[in-house]
């Protein structure tokens, strides 16, 4: 059974820690660099461990994130 459950979202949403996909290369996020407002709107700029070590985008902008599911506390957590 696949453990990894994979959704979008935009950059308004994405935190530290996660594993996102951008552009087809898959990185994991470290910290928010920078949030600036633009006239195009808010800029956001992430430090990651991927190929490029940036990820700078529109707040708007589409990501796919992937995250890990604990099959454990999912089965029980319908009956708790």
């Amino acid at each position: 059974m696949n453990n990894i459950h994979e959704y979008r979202t935009t950059l308004h949403h994405v935190k530290a820690g996660m594993q996102v996909i951008y552009h087809g290369e898959m990185m994991k996020i470290i910290r928010l660099k920078e949030k600036k407002l633009t006239n195009k709107g808010l800029i956001y700029q992430f430090d990651t461990d991927g190929e490029s070590k940036t990820l700078t985008g529109n707040g708007g902008n589409k990501i796919t994130v992937l995250e890990k599911i604990d099959d454990l506390h999912k089965s029980k957590s319908w009956y708790v």
